[in-house]
């Protein structure tokens, strides 16, 4: 198996750290959400995996909160993480880097943590396989936190979830026409299901209590606890 951001999102991957956040919502918000309901959740001295970690943003937030923490980065774009390794060096060994992809066996750990890279499943019985597998995987108290976007199911909402997203992107330098066509560009690989279908996907795969930890127009927090 095999990605590459920079021809899913057409931008020069050097310009990950810029882009990201004329793209989405309330981005660094999101993933210090993640740290916080994980930081709540676990135990001193966590393993925690991020899936399809990339560059190293979110471990490099989980690093922060969890000085005591280990931290396994887990992509398939061995580009990405190059620029992983460089944003994290300073942790040392406290994390791994690992080319394999969120599809694959797991091992036993603390939390598990994903912003902006499950909505690459675009198969709903898929998906429930993978938080299969992450709930095998957890420890208990263990915490799956993914930021992502979802997208409601009534056409109207999912109308003005669009919209109100779009408005983001134009306020950060994108017009209203790219806006619409790197949606039209990430719709070939991406899929934005809805809570309730995500919630039934927890549900399946064994979460007893999917939740919603925090929301801004698309973009959601959300997983559960074991």
């Amino acid at each position: 198996m095999s990605y590459s951001f920079e021809k899913h999102i057409h931008v020069d991957i050097t310009e990950y750290d810029k882009v990201i956040r004329q793209f989405i919502p309330e981005y660094e918000q999101m993933q210090r959400m993640i740290a916080r309901w994980c930081k709540a959740i676990v135990g001193p001295s966590p393993l925690v995996i991020d899936l399809g970690g990339g560059t190293g943003s979110l471990s490099g937030v989980i690093a922060e909160h969890f000085p005591d923490a280990r931290i396994q980065l887990w992509d398939i774009d061995p580009k990405m993480m190059e620029i992983g390794k460089v944003r994290l060096q300073k942790y040392g060994d406290r994390i791994q880097f690992i080319e394999k992809s969120f599809e694959e066996p797991l091992p036993q750990c603390d939390a598990i943590v994903a912003c902006i890279a499950l909505h690459h499943i675009r198969d709903i019985t898929k998906k429930t396989a993978v938080y299969a597998n992450i709930y095998r995987a957890l420890r208990s108290p263990g915490i799956l936190a993914n930021g992502d976007a979802t997208m409601s199911l009534n056409e109207r909402s999912a109308r003005e979830t669009y919209r109100m997203w779009t408005e983001f992107m134009m306020r950060h330098g994108i017009t209203e026409s790219e806006a619409q066509q790197h949606f039209a560009n990430w719709r070939e690989e991406d899929h934005y299901f809805s809570l309730t279908e995500e919630f039934e996907a927890l549900k399946n795969a064994g979460f007893p209590h999917p939740e919603v930890f925090w929301k801004y127009g698309p973009m959601t927090v959300y997983g559960g606890v074991k």
